[in-house]
């Protein structure tokens, strides 16, 4: 399979190293920066076209989008109209004004797009979604949802005022940036019907968004979750719990390269009971799960992959948590599958 990585950065970088690691086929890579070009032609194997209408006129069967979040559409579109499959990283994008003018798009020239929710290929995530769906700790009631890592720190040698995560044009602000809570909260509990949210800047990082949120949804099914995210922890946290009827699983994550994480289920007479852990796990390897499932995916098989119309609506609820929290309500922001412009109700009207 030809493949195009379009952004070169860190997220660009690796999906290059994974696809030459797993054999993929021909690989080139473009960015905006002569900088980040210059780095990635370096690379054995990697081809850089003089532009990135050179690059589309190669024919690739799958074109990454790995550029600053406000450039996806535009560059999903190109891909489209280049005849390629395309994986977008997350999120989509910074609105959803557009998304559904891509989904048709893809859908009249028979392509298919994928968004880059990696988190779905972790264990820790995977291995909640088992034990719920395997009813042992019965129905989900409360889910409880962590992500918390200093800014600064993500990209070594990176200036991260300068990085799209600072910047409120680009899509940044820790609301935006860890969607990935919001999405595996909805793989494993279902659909999202509504939201309540906080945000601030706490910490002493130069940024124009938000560093920390809080958010409440509500789960068709009856559960509530709960939410904190922020840029502000010198050490990686992330986890999870679901308390259900019958039981709870949890999952907690340290640290980055390695990571520990462990997951164990908690019964209704409090014995624990091991589910999954390691002292050493290398994130790497979820990206290359990812690459796998998504070689698949275009291959017309069956994915865990997020896919757009998802996508779609993961960012709906990240940018209304974010509005909601913005404007300081209070109360729950009624989300209906597919609505454009949510009404804001009061908790308790």
């Amino acid at each position: 399979m030809r493949s195009l990585v379009v952004g070169a950065g860190s997220i660009g970088r690796r999906h290059l190293a994974n696809l030459r690691a797993l054999g993929a086929g021909p690989v080139s890579a473009w960015d905006a920066d002569p900088a980040a070009r210059a780095a990635v032609q370096a690379e054995p194997g990697v081809t850089v076209p003089g532009s990135l209408d050179a690059a589309l006129a190669t024919g690739p069967e799958l074109v990454l989008v790995c550029t600053p979040s406000h450039l996806h559409l535009d560059v999903a579109h190109q891909a489209v109209d280049a005849g390629a499959h395309v994986f977008v990283e997350k999120p989509v994008a910074i609105t959803v004004d557009g998304v559904d003018g891509l989904a048709a798009h893809a859908r009249a020239r028979g392509r298919r797009v994928f968004v880059g929710c990696n988190m779905r290929f972790h264990p820790g995530p995977a291995a909640l979604k088992r034990v719920v769906e395997s009813g042992v700790v019965g129905a989900p009631r409360q889910l409880y949802a962590r992500f918390s890592h200093l800014l600064s720190q993500w990209r070594p040698g990176t200036d991260y005022r300068r990085t799209y995560s600072a910047q409120r044009a680009q899509g940044g602000g820790v609301a935006l940036e860890a969607v990935h809570e919001i999405d595996y909260l909805r793989w494993i509990a279902g659909e999202i019907v509504a939201v309540a949210g906080w945000v601030g800047r706490l910490g002493d990082l130069e940024l124009e968004v938000e560093d920390t949120a809080v958010l409440a949804l509500r789960f068709a099914a009856g559960a509530i979750g709960h939410v904190s995210l922020d840029y502000l922890s010198p050490v990686k946290l992330r986890g999870c719990e679901v308390v259900g009827t019958e039981g709870a699983v949890r999952w907690t994550s340290e640290g980055k390269s390695p990571e520990a994480f462990r997951v164990e289920r908690i019964d209704r007479s409090g014995a624990r009971h091991a589910v999954a852990d390691s002292a050493g796990w290398d994130a790497n390897a979820m990206y290359v799960d990812e690459l796998r499932a998504l070689q698949r995916a275009v291959a017309g098989e069956p994915t865990a992959l997020l896919e757009l119309d998802g996508a779609r609506r993961v960012l709906e609820l990240a940018l209304a948590a974010r509005t909601a929290g913005e404007a300081g309500s209070g109360g729950w922001r009624a989300i209906p599958a597919g609505a454009e412009a949510p009404a804001l109700t009061r908790a308790g009207r």
